[in-house]
């Protein structure tokens, strides 16, 4: 590893895991609620206890002077909307070296795997990653599991899933291929069993940070409690946003969400957090 790289992976890595809140949502489906307000929504997360947020790089400008000591991953990559009905792989809106100008401790690009534009996608990530190498940026790779690209969207672009298809298994060889085309940090999703996510973190060979992905149901034991399985499989951190900006005590949600990720508190001792 890089020194520039090891650097900047400890503005994220704070502690042994990490909490981080994405919220470039924007670029996909426009101000939805709870992320009109960018700068005013940076500064709150900044008095927390949450150690990095997750950004569309043209909107770094506009919240820097809220930032304080919060890790920024900023995406390289976009010109996928809602608005879109015919598939096709992300494109490179900026380069390395433009989010190293802007302060930025990580990179992050989407990576579509499973499907008819994997190859453009794949290669795509492999030469962001030599990029990032080469200046010492680490790079995170969101490579969701094929059967859930539909659900993580909310769309029906993408193929539909196999009647066999283990969303289990596709994780574990989606998160290795994005590890092997040379991304640092994998972001993906939870499948629901501790086990299978836990073998997926230790055959992966890159840091595995875990999606909230839509709203969850079930209330905040819910997401306290997915907080607690990732903890338990062994993950690298959590990365929540709709689920924390969107909710009515946003910084105690993260107080709560922090015991759990960087204290091993239970769902029940960081339960009391919210009161």
């Amino acid at each position: 590893m890089t020194t520039g790289k090891e650097v900047r992976l400890q503005k994220i890595w704070k502690h042994s895991r990490a909490v981080l809140i994405p919220y470039d949502h924007g670029s996909y489906g426009g101000p939805q609620p709870g992320i009109e307000d960018l700068l005013r929504l940076t500064g709150r997360i900044a008095r927390t206890r949450a150690d990095g947020i997750l950004v569309a790089a043209g909107v770094v400008p506009q919240i820097a002077s809220a930032v304080g000591q919060l890790g920024i991953i900023a995406r390289l990559d976009g010109g996928f909307t809602k608005y879109r009905t015919d598939l096709h792989d992300y494109q490179q809106l900026w380069s390395v070296q433009d989010v190293l100008r802007l302060g930025a401790d990580a990179g992050i690009v989407f990576t579509f795997v499973g499907t008819p534009v994997e190859g453009e996608s794949i290669r795509r990530l492999g030469a962001t990653a030599a990029e990032a190498h080469a200046w010492g940026l680490p790079l995170a790779a969101e490579i969701i599991p094929p059967s859930l690209l539909n659900n993580h969207f909310g769309t029906s672009i993408f193929p539909k899933a196999g009647k066999n298809a283990s969303v289990h298994e596709e994780n574990t060889q989606v998160a290795r291929i994005g590890a092997e085309a040379g991304a640092d940090i994998i972001k993906t999703r939870y499948t629901g069993d501790r086990e299978a996510f836990k073998r997926m973190v230790h055959s992966c060979g890159a840091r595995v940070i875990v999606a909230g992905g839509p709203s969850i149901g079930g209330g905040d034991d819910a997401l306290l409690q997915l907080a607690y399985e990732c903890v338990q499989a062994d993950a690298h951190g959590i990365i929540f946003g709709r689920n924390i900006w969107q909710h009515p005590r946003m910084e105690k949600m993260v107080t709560a969400l922090c015991a759990v990720v960087h204290d091993d508190e239970t769902v029940a001792q960081a339960r009391k957090l919210l009161r």
